[in-house]
């Protein structure tokens, strides 16, 4: 089995790296099986058949065993040089059985060459290159045991001359014309550009690999840098939205504790103080809970059953609204990685909705909720003044003036909601007042 794509990735789990070097590791030991049983069927001139069938049970043993290895997870680049040595080893000594260098398969022993490229430092990859050249002038020079015909560079084989060892010679031609001194100068030109082939896949793709780590790592910095900014931004978020939340009971502290300074304590207004100071020390307690949530694995939710527990709590702070909910759910799911920051995103745009309607004495809202095809939408209509035209148009892309909040409210909320995968859009409504539109389209996975 050959390793997809994504195969020897630099930076990735060393038992992720060892499983993969072990996969492209069967891609070799299966060619060298399928290889084998094409020469046997075809009669091609092996040396000695028990002997290449124990090498190429070995080869699959020592496949197998990578993974065992001592210290394998911790110490990966150990085992990725003795996958390259186990390689470039058993694969000499098959094609020594199966012709030497004039087996075309000999081409084989460049590819631990790329594997020790890519795995291994650069100095490390030269040398198995080297490695891999030694083998090859090895083959060519001290194993020629399949004679070969000087000027064609073909083995000389008769499967009936076995009183000779399988070797018949040429044109009457004795065994000293066919030493390596009288090398055929074709399996020479064979040998000079293996050599360079290996040492150039070795220093070429040693380099981009290297460059490849490189880049890696300093993707690996941004993708840090951006987790950081991330967390930074919601907890700028959250602190923004406390703020937005403080807003209105400290108008109404502050009210109070004017009319308190004005005449006699009065207790009804002391308990309205007391109701106020305990508002603010909930959104206090909110957002200390919502900083400690974000030192914790964040865990996905579905996006409607989140939505439905805050329309909850919503209501629970807002009694003097009344709220019309429609649900349409065919049980698939859309899921929201950050539950808070769509809750809070959820609320803003609810308190916004619901105070437009008590502007125009109209405390109600409408809810339409819909979970479809995995895709979700959110539709929630008020009944206030509603929004000119030209006000509409930079709703929630910037904060806007409130002269009794800070204005940050449905910027805020739509920037979450984006960041979450969503989209939030808005229209006058038949009645005058304002829909809102929250729509997750199906397949986000925030």
């Amino acid at each position: 089995m050959l390793p997809n794509r994504s195969a020897f990735s630099t930076d990735s789990d060393p038992r992720q790296q060892i499983k993969q070097l072990q996969q492209f590791r069967w891609g070799l030991v299966g060619t060298s099986y399928l290889a084998a049983l094409a020469a046997w069927w075809l009669q091609y001139p092996v040396s000695s058949w028990p002997l290449m069938l124990l090498l190429l049970a070995l080869y699959g043993c020592t496949n197998l065993s990578l993974p065992w290895l001592p210290g394998a997870p911790l110490k990966p680049q150990r085992v990725f040089a003795l996958a390259i040595l186990y390689d470039l080893t058993l694969l000499t000594l098959m094609l020594a059985l199966a012709g030497g260098a004039g087996n075309g398969l000999i081409a084989l022993l460049l590819l631990p060459v790329a594997v020790s490229a890519v795995l291994l430092p650069g100095r490390i990859a030269l040398l198995t290159a080297a490695l891999a050249v030694s083998c090859y002038l090895l083959l060519a020079l001290l194993l020629p045991l399949n004679p070969v015909d000087p000027q064609t560079g073909q083995l000389i084989f008769d499967p009936h001359a076995a009183h000779r060892s399988h070797q018949v010679f040429i044109d009457g031609a004795t065994p000293d014309q066919l030493l390596p001194a009288h090398f055929s100068s074709h399996l020479w030109q064979m040998a000079w550009a293996f050599t360079l082939s290996a040492f150039f896949i070795a220093a070429f793709v040693s380099a981009q690999a290297q460059l490849v780590r490189q880049k890696s790592r300093e993707l690996m910095q941004l993708q840090q840098q951006q987790s950081q900014q991330e967390q930074m931004l919601t907890v700028a978020t959250y602190a923004a939205n406390a703020a937005h939340e403080l807003a209105t009971p400290l108008q109404n502290l502050t009210l109070l504790t004017d009319e308190l300074n004005d005449g006699p304590p009065d207790p009804a207004l002391l308990q309205d103080l007391q109701q106020e100071v305990r508002r603010c020390q909930q959104i206090v307690q909110q957002l200390r809970h919502s900083a400690q949530q974000l030192r914790q694995p964040q865990q996905q939710a579905p996006l409607h059953q989140v939505a439905q527990q805050a329309l909850q709590l919503w209501l629970v702070s807002r009694p003097e609204i009344s709220l019309s909910l429609d649900e349409q759910l065919d049980g698939s799911q859309c899921l929201v990685a950050d539950t808070l920051a769509w809750s809070a995103a959820l609320f803003n745009i609810l308190d916004n909705a619901a105070d437009a309607g008590l502007a125009a004495q109209q405390p109600r809202l409408l809810v339409r909720l819909s979970q479809q095809h995995q895709g979700f939408v959110l539709h929630i209509e008020d009944f206030g003044p509603g929004v000119p035209a030209a006000q509409l148009v930079e709703l929630g892309k910037r904060p806007q003036p409130s002269p009794d909040g800070l204005g940050l409210g449905q910027f805020l909320a739509n920037s979450s909601i984006e960041r979450l995968g969503g989209m939030v859009t808005r229209k006058p409504g038949p009645s005058g007042g304002l829909i809102t539109q929250i729509h997750f389209p199906a397949g986000v996975r925030p």
